[in-house]
């Protein structure tokens, strides 16, 4: 049994302009370790996207490399500085699947498609008999590793604005990454 630690994180930048916010780059990164050693990062972007997006996409990468990798047994930590991503995964997405995708009264849930592909993920790694945890780690801390995260995702962020290309998971483009409007 293995244990894989992935420290996630994501960055993204807004313009508020005309009195509104208008969304711009944005970039994800995971750092890994197993059984404690570094082992290996990851990071891509995204010309037009949200922070909140950034966030989902670091943990969704860090679910696929996980499982492309693990054994029965093994376990996956997945540390985020990010409460809003937390509790969706520990809180609320378990009713929300509930209800029909669908917040209390009936309002949709912004990150809708990234949400379901990761609860998808979790599901395909309950199922290889492994053990999933999310821990919320403090952001702009001493913790090296998300720091590690937090760098990484600001490059991407840049790269991304730079070259307006998205990069997914293992340097690929992703139909989950960019798909929203100008408006926040």
């Amino acid at each position: 049994m293995s244990k894989f630690t992935y420290y996630t994180d994501g960055a993204a930048t807004m313009i508020h302009k005309n009195g509104k916010y208008l969304r711009e780059a944005g970039g994800w990164a995971f750092v890994l370790l197993i059984d404690g050693k570094k082992s290996l990062n990851q990071s891509g972007g995204c010309p037009l996207t949200t922070n909140n997006e950034m966030e989902l996409y670091a943990i969704y990468a860090s679910m696929k490399d996980f499982l492309s990798k693990a054994n029965a047994e093994d376990v996956i930590e997945i540390c985020s500085d990010s409460s809003y991503c937390i509790d969706i995964f520990t809180k609320w997405g378990i009713n929300w699947q509930k209800n029909g995708w669908k917040r209390k009264g009936n309002k949709p849930i912004e990150n809708l498609e990234i949400i379901k592909a990761i609860w998808k993920l979790m599901s395909e790694i309950k199922n290889k008999s492994c053990i999933l945890n999310f821990i919320k780690v403090k952001g702009h801390s001493s913790d090296r590793f998300n720091n590690m995260a937090d760098e990484l995702a600001v490059s991407a962020k840049s790269e991304a604005f730079k070259s307006q290309k998205t990069v997914g998971y293992s340097g690929k483009d992703d139909d989950l990454l960019g798909g929203k409007s100008g408006h926040a």
